[in-house]
């Protein structure tokens, strides 16, 4: 019954990520956000967000059936790690973290990180750009 639970879970995911999904999802978040939410990030920074999702999609393994697995091990594990390793290479790259000064582990974390650290809300970039005057 899990089995087939996790692998239907895994499909959903696959199709929510196509580009239609994933351009009806974006209109639809805009439409439903209220003045001052839009006012404050505006479009270019939702947009900016959902090419970036959009460009990760495309770059990992469409087989997620691995990270379906591991998060159901730890919704229903008595004893939880505090992190899971999913796919080749990760336990080394985990050690070789756990042994790096904190600092450049969190910097290498950060590089490797899907999200887009260009995506600024607008609000934010104003008085950045006003600063700067």
């Amino acid at each position: 019954m899990m089995m087939m639970l996790e692998m239907r879970e895994c499909y959903i995911f696959l199709a929510s990520t196509s580009p239609e999904v994933l351009s009806a999802h974006k209109a639809e978040i805009w439409s439903s956000l209220d003045e001052k939410t839009k006012s404050v990030y505006g479009k270019d920074y939702l947009e900016k967000m959902y090419d970036n999702f959009q460009n990760c999609v495309s770059k990992y393994p469409g087989d997620v059936a691995p990270v379906v697995t591991a998060i159901c091990s730890a919704l229903f594990s008595k004893q939880v790690k505090s992190r899971y390793t999913v796919g080749r290479g990760t336990c080394i790259l985990m050690y070789i973290l756990m042994l790096l000064p904190s600092w450049i582990s969190d910097r290498l974390s950060v590089s490797m990180s899907p999200t887009n650290c260009n995506a600024v809300p607008a609000k934010l970039q104003q008085q950045h750009d006003a600063s700067l005057q």
